[in-house]
């Protein structure tokens, strides 16, 4: 059985996890529908991919404007819409995009890019309290080592 485990010895080396395959959901990350996430309907040749999602016409996108995820949905090739739909639903796919560390990511800085002037100085005040915090607590430590290390040396 020297195959299986070499065979599970290459894949466990081999660099990449997210590959292009039908029903892997994507991110497009230029043009109109930038921030959108899409699903691999059919892979049309090395650089395009036919694309698909329940609230978008089904069209062609060059994989250049594509960002892979991890997640991936069973669907078979050139599923019909109304399949397309039940299944992006079925995997609940943009709510786990969403508690992702890459949609966490992206709402951040949305939330950071719409913040106003106000929100601003309410943030640089709120560091800087507690950054002060910080500081007053550090230099009390500061203070304390010497006097404990002389308690130390007493003992001896």
């Amino acid at each position: 059985c020297a195959g299986a485990s070499t065979r599970a010895l290459f894949w466990s080396m081999m660099p990449f996890k997210r590959y292009v395959e039908i029903g892997r959901v994507a991110m497009v990350n230029y043009g109109e529908e930038f921030g959108q996430l899409v699903v691999l309907s059919d892979i049309i040749d090395q650089n395009r991919a036919l694309v698909d999602a329940p609230a978008q016409a089904r069209r062609v996108v060059n994989f250049k404007r594509l960002a892979l995820t991890d997640m991936k949905i069973d669907l078979p090739r050139l599923a019909s819409k109304k399949v397309v739909t039940a299944k992006f639903a079925e995997a609940d796919v943009l709510a786990k995009f969403a508690s992702s560390a890459w949609g966490k990511k992206l709402a951040k800085q949305s939330s950071k890019a719409a913040m106003t002037d106000f929100d601003r100085f309410k943030a640089a005040v709120t560091k800087s309290k507690k950054a002060r915090t910080v500081r007053k607590v550090i230099g009390q430590l500061k203070k304390a080592a010497p006097a404990a290390k002389k308690a130390v040396a007493k003992k001896k």
